[in-house]
């Protein structure tokens, strides 16, 4: 009796001994599970920054330094291939920001009609470098009513900005 006593004194001791021993290794694994969670989250955020820093490098490659002739030789084609004579073109200062510089322009151009301002507008705006066109000002030569054979072009004065990544 003494021995089935003490047999199952200490198997009752060796299941209490292994029920705390898996309840450790149980939390242990609760533990690493939810490491591993957070990793896998970690790891979700970094290949987006990844992504996103792409991104940012093809967006500094189009917003480079430009410089002040082609940004003018770029203008004045354009206004060419839109029938609109450029009067004058001047620059109008920088606006540095905190990663980009604004660079703008004052031009002075004449166009035979609305449809002409229009298109260069839209060309100008459309162009595979970033322009903006900010501000416009039109004048006409003559009133609308004045003499048939008169000059009927024009006048507008435009301010266009582009921007250049730091």
């Amino acid at each position: 009796n003494k021995n089935n006593i003490l047999n199952l004194g200490v198997v009752i001791l060796g299941l209490f001994i292994a029920f705390q021993i898996y309840k450790g290794i149980e939390e242990q694994m609760n533990s690493l599970v939810q490491q591993k969670d957070n990793e896998l989250k970690k790891n979700e955020a970094a290949e987006e920054i990844a992504g996103l820093e792409k991104k940012i490098d093809g967006y500094k490659k189009v917003f480079v330094k430009k410089d002040l002739g082609a940004v003018i030789n770029t203008m004045s084609a354009i206004a060419k291939k839109c029938a609109v004579k450029v009067v004058s073109i001047k620059p109008d200062g920088e606006e540095a920001r905190a990663d980009y510089i604004k660079l703008s322009f004052s031009i002075t151009i004449s166009a035979p009609d609305y449809h002409a301002l229009g298109n260069f507008v839209s060309q100008i705006e459309s162009y595979q470098d970033v322009f903006l066109v900010d501000e416009v000002k039109i004048s006409s030569a003559i009133s609308a009513w004045a003499a048939e054979g008169a000059d009927k072009e024009l006048k507008i004065n435009l301010k266009i900005s582009t921007i250049s990544y730091l």
